[in-house]
């Protein structure tokens, strides 16, 4: 749906849209963050993966019927990151991608979505916005903001939560302001298929520097996936052998 060519770089904000927050999160600063998801976009010729915390399905859905080129607009967070975002006890990437209607998705072969993961409580979902840019993802002034009071979820038309760190949302202009104002500071294309579930999280080591080294860690997070699909399969092939021919047991 994207044709491949970059925005114009004012182009009128839509009326209709996926609005995504972002700040320090997994250990990483934003703008730590921007510079890998850079080179993700550099490597996948214009695709990279923007994780979420939350399902947006049924909104992403409704906007993909309605638009035939929707966009994702980002807005630096305003308040200062938690301690469990700055500093998370552990860091997962996430190897495996699932479309909204549980079909397999293979990842882009240079993405990698990471996440804080609990470790008394880890998660096994993840969510991720697929998303295409012609420009560079760098953090740039725009004459652009959101005034945060005119969002309305797309699909229930209820005002946009503060914990709601990303909605698809109808922007109502009309709707009176008390001067709460987001700065749009990136823009992207939502492409197909648009908005994927993430699962088989794999932990990060300290070794692996996204900040410094981004090749380098999603080399040995896919040499992980590997390693891990190989000995899954060869489980479950063990488990489908007769009893007196497993290898590791004597028939009696």
């Amino acid at each position: 749906m994207h044709n491949g060519r970059p925005m114009a770089k004012h182009m009128a904000l839509p009326v209709h849209f996926c609005w995504t927050r972002f700040g320090t999160e997994a250990g990483q600063t934003a703008e730590q963050i921007l510079h890998r998801k850079e080179q993700e976009r550099l490597a996948n010729s214009g695709i990279f993966l923007w994780g979420i915390g939350n399902s947006v399905g049924p909104g992403i859905r409704e906007l993909v019927r309605s638009y035939e080129s929707p966009e994702v607009l980002f807005s630096p967070i305003r308040s200062s990151p938690k301690a469990i975002d700055a500093a998370p006890e552990s860091v997962v990437a996430w190897t495996r991608g699932e479309t909204d209607d549980g079909k397999i998705f293979s990842l882009p072969r240079f993405s990698l979505v990471t996440s804080r993961q609990n470790l008394s409580s880890p998660k096994t979902t993840h969510y991720a916005l697929v998303c295409f840019s012609g420009t560079p993802l760098t953090l740039c002034e725009t004459p652009y903001t959101l005034e945060f009071d005119a969002l309305r979820n797309f699909l229930s038309g209820n005002p946009v939560g503060a914990s709601q760190v990303t909605a698809v949302v109808h922007r109502d202009d009309t709707v009176p302001t008390q001067g709460g104002k987001y700065r749009v500071a990136l823009r992207a294309r939502l492409i197909p298929p648009f908005f994927i579930r993430l699962r088989e999280p794999i932990p990060l080591s300290k070794s692996n520097n996204l900040a410094t080294d981004w090749y380098a860690a999603v080399q040995s997070v896919w040499e992980q996936r590997t390693w891990h699909a190989t000995n899954s399969e060869l489980r479950a092939n063990q488990r489908k052998l007769p009893f007196s021919s497993h290898p590791n047991r004597r028939a009696e």
